[in-house]
């Protein structure tokens, strides 16, 4: 689990930073950040075994943020946080998918279904990028991995991220800031004391992207870890030469990817005419429930999802999932029509987001909080659904037959 965290926000910040110094400072910057780069936490990864299909007009990408306090020793530990980042080539159009933590899917290689959150302690940033691959029909191929303590930095050192807070939030926020203070930190935290658009410092972003416990549990959860991403980009996006060298300095160090130089400096050089074009969370359609046990998001159903999918990241119209995909989706099915599954009804997906043939749209950039006063936009109330905490799941699972039910790897 050395590999991501919240990094899918870190990622697109090295990128738009790299942009500025190549760019924006020249050749003297150019070299300044290619010393930068060799800073990058470098992980190989075979890609002949990451069951990439090929996705034309689009570079994919996976930030995985893990919950290991220790990027050094990560082994054994779950993804928090799955955002997958696809740039269209030809406009220069991001899309950000954050993939709920809890939903079922076939692990890796092996026969296992189980939370895509634990593909990582099974195999590391490839068996979770395969999962996603064989499940969602996509070549992913390039990875950044961080931790909390990554994203702590990065914010503090770009000056703060700018959040809309609501009011039944913040004592569980609160109790996460406490919590990661507490874990990465000194223990000094500074708690939030009101409602509304606000600058929040590291702990507190990340206490905010952490929080679930009756405040929308995983599903709500997602949303906003994405909501921090985008804050954090667009923060990034306008910040001074100066102020992304200190976030390179902070935060090069803590961060691993396969992402090689090469690349890094090809998407770099395009990044000031990024646009993030759509936000969403997959799948789209789901229940919740427990099986022996353990709490798990089924996609209802994963055929129907990666088709959706398709039509809306890639506008590939009538898409047909693979052999594989459908073989994947029908087993999920079959597992949650036992008698096992407990449906919990407090779990309801959302209703479609927007119209059939609405064209993307670059999402404005927020308003600067000059009066401290919180905006006037709509809130969805958050559905409250309980789930267990696993524990450490074992470093070698063991692989059940295609029969058997899923098997919690925390125990």
């Amino acid at each position: 689990m050395r590999e991501t965290r919240k990094g899918l926000k870190i990622w697109q910040k090295i990128l738009i930073a790299l942009a500025v110094l190549v760019v924006g400072v020249g050749v003297g910057a150019f070299i300044y950040a290619n010393n930068m780069l060799d800073k990058l936490d470098k992980v190989d990864v075979d890609k002949d075994k990451l069951g990439i299909v090929n996705v034309d007009g689009y570079i994919n990408f996976l930030i995985m943020g893990v919950d290991s306090r220790d990027m050094d020793d990560s082994k054994g530990s779950r993804t928090d946080a799955l955002i997958l980042v696809s740039l269209e080539e030809k406009t220069n159009k991001l899309k950000l998918t954050s993939i709920y933590r809890d939903t079922m899917l076939k692990m890796g290689d092996s026969k296992k279904y189980d939370k895509i959150t634990h593909a990582f302690a099974y195999g590391g940033a490839k068996d979770t990028i395969k999962s996603l691959n064989q499940a969602m029909d996509l070549d992913i191929d390039k990875f950044v991995v961080i931790n909390w303590k990554t994203v702590v930095d990065m914010v503090n050192a770009a000056g703060g991220v700018t959040l809309d807070i609501e009011d039944y939030e913040i004592n569980e926020m609160n109790r996460c800031v406490e919590e990661t203070a507490r874990v990465v930190g000194d223990g000094k935290y500074t708690p939030i004391t009101r409602a509304g658009k606000q600058t929040v410092d590291g702990y507190q972003a990340v206490g905010y992207g952490r929080m679930r416990h009756g405040v929308g549990d995983d599903i709500k959860r997602t949303e906003r870890m994405r909501t921090v991403i985008e804050a954090l980009l667009k923060k990034l996006k306008k910040s001074s030469p100066k102020k992304i060298d200190k976030v390179l300095k902070t935060t090069m160090p803590l961060i691993k990817t396969n992402i090689k130089k090469g690349d890094i400096f090809s998407l770099a050089t395009r990044i000031p005419q990024y646009k993030i074009v759509k936000s969403e969370s997959f799948p789209y359609k789901y229940t919740g429930g427990m099986i022996d046990g353990a709490y798990y998001l089924i996609p209802d159903t994963l055929k129907s999802s990666t088709i959706e999918f398709h039509k809306k990241v890639f506008g590939q119209k009538g898409y047909k999932p693979s052999s594989k995909a459908i073989s994947i989706s029908n087993r999920i099915e079959e597992i949650a029509g036992g008698s096992n599954y407990i449906v919990d009804p407090s779990v309801v997906s959302p209703k479609s987001e927007e119209p059939e043939n609405k064209p993307d749209v670059e999402k404005p950039d927020e308003k600067p909080d000059n009066n401290n006063e919180p905006d006037k936009n709509p809130d969805v109330t958050p559905q409250p659904s309980p789930e267990p905490q696993p524990e450490q799941p074992p470093e070698e699972p063991p692989t059940p037959s295609p029969g058997d039910s899923p098997t919690n790897p925390a125990g």
